[in-house]
């Protein structure tokens, strides 16, 4: 019963006669609006192998705070450089090198980088990054913190923590993919169970084509667009475009996709960061591809 009806009830039981329209009117609360999705992206600005930038180095905080427990910084070496990068047990660092050249240590392991490579070494182990003079280096680092959870979890896959994952992109396990195109090329850089709740890949085609809107509400995910991207990212009513060097969040649990254009490229990494061990079943979705097999 609403408030006219009682007071019009009360009204009548006190004998005293009510007009209409003299009853306070009954409050109509307001439909509520969906807030508008809003996609945030940032350019990465690298520097340049020039005389002026000789043993520069620029380090820059990439869209900080987008996602919980997870940090990202754009790193510029320019020759002779070295950079060093020590790991405690409560964090785990991803390298996304992207251009350059350069020799990344850990402990006693030395690898050369030339191009797009993948590295991360166990938990404790300390990084190092070399850059020649007259060369210049250009990379990603994302560092995830590690939980108490986490380390009781990774502890399960002791042969995963025992040696530094060192991989060039195009050398990476490929997958096939029901969103995706016959003649897209998907590959996994960074398996589950290496860095807890985090996993990475790339997605490769040209245009016209798309990866077909989906959505995953277990996990938080960024795109890194690679040399040569340029894309339109969809999520939800927005839609954003997306260069190369762009990093970008994709909104939580949004309905997202992308598109690529015909004679434009679409290259860029996904990165998965999860929000409990049960949502890494979504990466069953992806269907590894044997050598020697056909896309």
């Amino acid at each position: 019963m609403n408030k006219s009806h009682t007071l019009s009830k009360i009204a009548l039981l006190l004998g005293v006669i009510v007009l209409p329209g003299l009853l306070p009117a009954a409050t109509v609360a307001e439909p509520t609006k969906p807030t508008p999705t809003k996609i945030v992206s940032e350019k990465i600005a690298f520097l340049a192998a020039d005389p002026a930038s000789k043993g520069n180095t620029s380090i820059v905080d990439i869209l900080p705070k987008s996602i919980p427990g997870v940090t990202t910084k754009s790193i510029s070496l320019v020759g002779p450089m070295t950079w060093t990068q020590s790991q405690g047990s409560d964090e785990n660092y991803i390298l996304l090198f992207l251009d350059g050249q350069g020799t990344l240590l850990a402990n006693q392991n030395a690898y050369e980088i030339d191009g797009e490579t993948i590295a991360r070494a166990p938990m404790g182990w300390n990084l190092q990054v070399l850059v020649n003079a007259g060369k210049v280096l250009n990379f990603l680092c994302i560092r995830k913190e590690i939980s108490a959870e986490d380390k009781t979890e990774i502890a399960k896959y002791p042969a995963n923590n025992a040696a530094p994952w060192v991989k060039r992109y195009s050398e990476c396990i490929p997958y096939n993919e029901a969103i995706k195109s016959a003649k897209t090329i998907s590959r996994t850089l960074l398996p589950k169970n290496y860095v807890p709740r985090v996993a990475l890949g790339t997605v490769q085609t040209t245009g016209p084509d798309k990866v077909g809107l989906h959505e995953h509400p277990m996990l938080e995910q960024l795109f890194l667009g690679l040399r040569g991207n340029d894309i339109t990212v969809h999520a939800n009513e927005a839609s954003a475009a997306l260069g190369e060097f762009h990093l970008l969040v994709i909104p939580h649990a949004s309905l997202h996709g992308a598109s690529v254009a015909e004679g434009k490229n679409l290259h860029y990494v996904w990165m998965d960061f999860f929000n409990d061990t049960a949502g890494l079943a979504w990466l069953d979705n992806h269907q590894d591809i044997a050598p020697g097999q056909k896309y």
